[in-house]
């Protein structure tokens, strides 16, 4: 009798520990999933804050060097010139295939999308200008994280 006893006591020890065990296993799991949505979060926030910021201190650095600044459409892409202080030279800001990308060539020669520089991926990135042309709107999605910028331009013509 006694010896059912200790096995019916060590056989519950066995399966208690078994179940913290799998309790333990249990919250690892969800921890690792919680800190994976965290630093995914957290990168898409800073993508989204980084391509703003790129694309405002480009605009402001042409600005304050009297260059114009203008969006085209080229090749079927909406295309952000900003006309260099050296004379014949210019800056393209646009997204192309999943990625913002930055081109700094001679003004005459052709756009290409594929030269540019790869600057972030993006699900997506929009720029708009308005009627006034004095307020451009910059707008990025990360997979579900859309923000926008607004930037206005005092004094120059979009």
């Amino acid at each position: 009798m006694r010896t059912r006893r200790h096995a019916v006591n060590g056989l519950l020890t066995l399966l208690i520990y078994g179940i913290f065990a799998l309790f333990s296993l249990f919250l690892v799991v969800i921890g690792a999933r919680v800190y994976q949505s965290i630093v995914s979060a957290g990168r898409e926030n800073t993508q989204l804050r980084s391509s703003f910021s790129y694309v405002a201190n480009k605009v402001r650095m042409s600005t304050r060097a009297a260059g114009t600044v203008r969006i085209e459409e080229r090749e079927g892409l909406d295309v952000l010139i900003l006309e260099s202080q050296v004379e014949g030279y210019e800056t393209r800001i646009y997204y192309y295939d999943g990625a913002l990308r930055e081109a700094y060539q001679a003004s005459e020669q052709p756009f290409s999308p594929k030269l540019g520089e790869k600057l972030m991926e993006l699900s997506e990135f929009r720029m708009e200008e308005t009627q006034t042309g004095h307020l451009v709107l910059f707008a990025a999605d990360t997979g579900g994280n859309q923000r926008s910028l607004h930037l206005y331009l005092e004094g120059k013509s979009v």
